[in-house]
This record gives structure tokens, sequence and C-alpha cells, in this order.
């Protein structure tokens, strides 16, 4: 996918994330980005290790931009006598603004800048793309970036209060313990982790109040280190993510609050799942038991009852579901009732991480059934074979590891 960000605003967006200022929107369509091209996500790896950063300035040296070379070193300089010699991370930071504005003339993101890319069409049978499974990083709230996916089984981590255990069947738990003294940094600031998912991950959280949380691919989570000092258990939402909110006796009085693109949920225990990604036109929440509160933005709100959903956009739709379907891809499935070929692809795309286009007029066609998420994207693309859909796969010779795979018109 071409990405139509200016490149001035995305060398912005990654000094923000490295900062972590990014809100959680921002950030699952950071990570989004990131995912697209493994030269991408070296490039802002890089930055993250003080041993990354020195390497990028030593190639910036290396290829000779003399101007803005000598610039940077001059505020290098500025910033470490500023810090009586000392050469902190902290002072590259503060001078990563300068790094990432080269960055702007495409030096960086582009390995083989001016180079015509060479376009190839595969078959997908014989080049399959493999389906997801349980990928996931988790951000502790100094910064540490923990890829939980390399982790080997039994407990693998411990920090203020954190644990994380991978359990013999292969499945990722991350627990917090309810330790309020965990919750706040040497500031007073209440101190946050996130986990994110890439496209083509999922995993399972166990929050410090004892709520599981199941997140659907290229989804983030944000939520406080501890949730026993206050007054609300709120937590931020970018993407799919199906909830089973604790009762525990300590918690039971304290709303959980699920904040995603255009409306917070609100409820005191209870299960139910919010679809809210950016390229869905409405964020949906669906009800399997318990009650729930719905808001837009503080205007509107509405009660879900168990077995509805609603849509918000502008306002807020309510209205009767198969609450299975909703569900379904927490039980490795595809579930489809009348979906069109957006919705399809979407749900496709994210799972097996490719990227979707359209060519001529875009089938009408209305899909009904399952598909296992275990199977391979071949199989799965099986279902357009049924509605007479064609489609070919295209690999990008400056993207070999994501296809694109264009839908045809089937008259």
């Amino acid at each position: 996918m071409q990405d139509n960000t200016p490149l001035l605003n995305r060398a912005e967006q990654i000094l923000r994330y490295l900062r972590h200022e990014l809100t959680v929107p921002e950030e699952g369509e950071f990570l989004h980005w990131l995912s697209e091209n493994p030269g991408q996500q070296k490039f802002v790896a890089a930055l993250c290790t003080e041993q990354g950063m020195e390497a990028e300035l030593r190639f910036m040296d290396h290829n000779n931009r003399e101007e803005d070379w000598h610039a940077l070193q001059q505020r290098i300089q500025e910033n470490s006598n500023r810090g009586k010699g000392i050469w902190l991370w902290q002072k590259v930071i503060s001078i990563a603004a300068v790094l990432l504005v080269l960055t702007a003339t495409g030096f960086y993101f582009y390995e083989h800048f001016g180079a015509k890319p060479k376009i190839t069409i595969q078959d997908l049978a014989k080049h399959d793309i493999q389906a997801g499974g349980n990928k996931a990083y988790l951000t502790l709230a100094d910064g540490k970036q923990i890829a939980l996916t390399d982790l080997e089984n039994g407990k693998v981590a411990e920090q203020a209060g954190l644990s994380i255990t991978k359990m013999a069947d292969g499945k990722l738990l991350y627990e917090l313990k309810d330790d309020p003294e965990a919750n706040h940094n040497n500031k007073g600031e209440i101190s946050y982790n996130t986990i994110s998912t890439p496209a083509g991950g999922q995993y399972q959280v166990v929050l410090p109040d004892g709520s599981r949380v199941w997140l659907n691919a290229a989804s983030s989570l944000r939520y406080a280190t501890s949730l026993a000092s206050l007054k609300e258990r709120k937590v931020e939402l970018s993407g799919e993510a199906y909830f089973e909110v604790s009762k525990a006796e300590g918690q039971s009085g304290k709303p959980f609050i699920v904040k995603s693109r255009n409306q917070e949920v609100e409820v005191l225990g209870t299960h139910f799942n919010v679809c809210s990604y950016d390229q869905e036109p409405s964020s949906a929440t669906t009800l399997l038991e318990g009650r729930v509160k719905v808001r837009r933005s503080g205007v509107f709100e509405r009660t879900l009852t168990p077995g509805e959903q609603s849509l918000v956009g502008k306002g807020i739709e309510v209205r009767k579901v198969d609450t299975v379907t909703a569900v379904a891809w927490k039980n490795g499935l595809f579930k489809f009732e009348d979906a069109n070929i957006y919705e399809v692809m979407n749900q496709f795309s994210r799972w097996y991480n490719f990227e979707v286009a359209y060519e001529g007029k875009v089938p009408d066609n209305k899909f009904k059934g399952e598909v296992y998420r275990n199977l391979n994207a071949s199989k799965a693309m099986k279902l357009l074979s049924y509605a007479n859909i064609k489609f070919r796969v295209e690999v990008n010779s400056k993207e070999p590891e994501r296809k694109k795979i264009i839908i045809t018109s089937n008259q």
C-alpha cells in the first residue's frame, strides 16, 4: 500500500512514538503502517535503542550529508555539554527530531530510493499466506518493549507487579498483580502499559482486576498498571477486543469503561465485544450478557441488553444480532451473515496481513458461512470462488513480504 502521509508528518509521528505521546488510535494506525514493510520496522526499532540511534547517525555520516550532519553534531555536543559530558539516551531523544526531519527526504523509508518497483503476479496456491497466531508486543510504562511471541513457556518477566506467563498449550497470558504502588511513576503520574497485536496476530490479556480481554489482529489496548487505587477501571482500545469483565470483590462497584473511536462503553460486570477499526464505517459493540451503556462523545447514550448491538457513527443505532457471529473470531472462526465483500476482505486482510484493492465494478454479493481461521489464505479465499469472484495476487519488489490481492469484477 502506498503511504500517502506526508513524510514530514510521518517523521513527527515517529518522534511522538519514541516519546510515548501517541493516542491509542494513533498508535494503532502507526503500528499498522509499520507492519506493512519490514524495512520500516527495522528503521523504527533501531531508533528505540541507543546503539541503534548511534548506528543511524553513523550511517548519515557515511553518506556525507555534510550540512545537516554537522548541524546535528553541534546539537549533540550542546546537549552533551549541558549533561556534563554524559551521553544519555534521553539526550538522544531530545535531538531525534533533527534526525527525523532528515527522513522527510524519503532517504530512510525506501531502501531502493529512485528505483522503479517490479510487480509480479503469484499463484496463491503455490505461494500461500499462513494464518495468523499468538503475536503481540507489550510496551511497559518505562518504554521497554517486549515481543511476547518469542517468550518460552513459564514465567518470563516480572516488573512492578507485572507477570507474563506462556502456558504449556502455547497460549500467552499477560497478568498484572494489583499493586497500588505500581500504579504511579516516580513523578506521581499514573503509569500505563500498552499491548498491541500486529496484522496476523491475536492475544489474550488478564488485567489486574481479573478481567479477561482477547485482542483481535491489528489492535491495541492501553491501561493503568494497577486498578486498585482508581475510581474507575478505564482502558483505551484501538481495533477489536472481546471483554469478560470481572465481578471480583472490591471491583464490583467500580465501572469498567472501554474508550474507543467515537464512543465509550461502560459496564459493571459483563461479556461484550467491541469492534472499532478505522477501516470500518462505525464502531460496533455487541452484548452477550449483563448490561452496558454506550455513549458517543458524552452526548448520546443507549443501554444495551443481551443480543443487541450498537453502531456508533454520527449517532447510535441499536439492533438485534446473532452474538455468535460477532465473537466468532475469538472462537477461531470467520462467520459471515449477509456480509458484503468489504466486510469479508477487511477481516481476511487483517488476519492474513495482506493489502486489498478493487478493480472494476465491485461485486455486490452477500456472503453467509463459516471459515476456520487456522486455514491458510488460499483455502479461506475459496469463499470468493463460490460467488464466481476472481482475484489476482501482486507482489511489489520493494515489499515482497506483503502481498496485494486485487478483487476483480465477477460480471
